[in-house]
């Protein structure tokens, strides 16, 4: 027992030895790249297992991309991020080569990285969360989804949150300088990365282009199940789109097109059944469809319809029925998947609970398979597309489909369906949210 012991303790030994060799050279050239605030940060890796983890792993040889703020990124980053080194830089490295990989905004590259914390993060299968970048208007390279403070009287729509006294809006941390370190590619960027919030977090900083749905999710009530006592509630939408999916992807309508319905979403409100299915058509439940891969695949509704997409010269499309929306804002990523900002509302009032019961048990057998990705999340189809030009529909004979939530709290997807409700969210502790 005590030379096994000896002998885990030479090799944790050898581990952070090896560790603190690649620290060593991986620090001296972020120093000399300007970013000697983050070397201070990344010093302290090796105290802690996650950190050790996080330093054996890229230094295995395998290429990486380390997204590097600057050291006026760093000074001005709030201490909620600064505090917490091993997570910061978890959601700061990326797993593969995007050496090769430019897209144009709208279009964006993914990239999972190795923030998997689950305070921060609530995928589908635990997966870690994702960062999406692209080259923008002024011809440079920008990490997405980042926020800058904005004072609320910029804005001329209502509030909805008027105890908040600051609105964050939607800006981007620009890469300045790219330099590498043996198999890591080094790009350094002007904010430090905020990891995705929930979707009431989006928002408060997509205001006032999400406002008129933050109202309708907001006096909107399901029912939610409590998969411990078998008790019932109503909740808002809101609530359960913050904390009862784990894995979704939301087809956000802006202020514009909701207001573009006449009497605005709320002439639906007095049928709360229809506008259940309304807002559940558009909804993928189980699975974060990124847009990368959206083009080229087929999806099904939390109310079972089916959605379509297209690319052309003019944007990256959905359809559902007879309604086709253009997405204006692609990838806001959340904790627990991601948005589309559409500029139609896909109203669409027809369910189909035998096709989302189906694409559930599709949804769960994907989200359980483990997999290491070290290409651009939807690299096939981004490829495919830059390959074969534009297309103005989805590609014939490849299609997968993802809707409701499965077996939870010993109910399938089956039995709840059979209860009379359309299941449309996944497990939140002993939760489970059904419409």
């Amino acid at each position: 027992m005590k030379l096994l012991s000896l002998a885990l303790l030479a090799a944790a030994n050898s581990v952070v030895a090896q560790n603190s060799t690649f620290l060593d050279g991986l620090m001296s050239t972020l120093e000399h790249a300007g970013c000697t605030s983050l070397t201070q940060l990344a010093s302290s890796l090796n105290s802690t297992s996650q950190g050790q983890y996080l330093l054996k792993t890229i230094s295995n040889g395998d290429p990486y991309v380390l997204f590097a703020p600057n050291d006026t990124a760093v000074s001005n980053a709030p201490s909620n991020l600064t505090s917490n080194p091993a997570d910061l830089l978890s959601y700061h490295v990326v797993h593969g080569n995007f050496s090769g990989q430019s897209t144009t905004y709208p279009n964006t590259t993914v990239g999972r990285t190795f923030l998997n914390d689950t305070t921060y993060v609530s995928l589908e299968g635990n997966k870690s969360q994702v960062v999406a970048w692209a080259t923008r208007s002024d011809g440079n390279v920008h990490v997405l989804n980042q926020r800058s403070v904005t004072l609320l009287n910029s804005f001329t729509h209502a509030d909805p949150h008027p105890s908040n006294s600051i609105r964050r809006s939607d800006s981007s941390s620009m890469v300045t300088n790219v330099t590498s370190y043996g198999n890591v590619t080094i790009y350094v960027v002007s904010s430090v990365l905020e990891w995705p919030d929930n979707f009431s977090g989006a928002l408060s900083a997509d205001t006032p282009y999400l406002d008129g749905l933050g109202a309708t999710i907001s006096n909107v009530t399901q029912i939610f199940y409590n998969g411990t006592d078998g008790s019932t509630s109503n909740e808002t939408v809101a609530r359960i789109i913050d904390g009862g999916f784990k894995g979704f992807t939301l087809f956000a309508p802006n202020t514009s097109a909701i207001e573009a319905l006449g009497g605005g979403i709320t002439q639906y409100e007095q049928n709360a059944t229809l506008l259940q299915i309304i807002l559940a058509n558009h909804i993928i439940n189980g699975t974060s469809v990124y847009s990368p891969e959206l083009v080229g695949q087929d999806y099904t509704s939390a109310a079972g319809e089916q959605f379509s997409f297209s690319i052309n010269s003019t944007g990256q499309y959905v359809k559902m029925g007879s309604v086709t929306a253009r997405i204006i804002q692609p990838d806001v990523l959340l904790s627990n998947g991601v948005a589309h900002i559409i500029d139609q509302v896909l109203l669409n009032t027809e369910e189909d609970t035998s096709a989302a019961s189906s694409a559930a048990a599709s949804a769960t057998s994907m989200a359980a398979q483990s997999t290491t990705e070290t290409r651009p999340i939807g690299y096939s189809q981004t490829a495919s597309l830059a390959s074969g030009g534009a297309s103005g529909s989805s590609a014939s004979g490849s299609s997968s489909s993802s809707s409701a939530a499965l077996a939870v709290g010993g109910l399938s997807a089956n039995q709840i369906v059979g209860l009379g409700f359309t299941a449309v969210a996944l497990i939140v502790g002993a939760f489970v949210v059904i419409a």
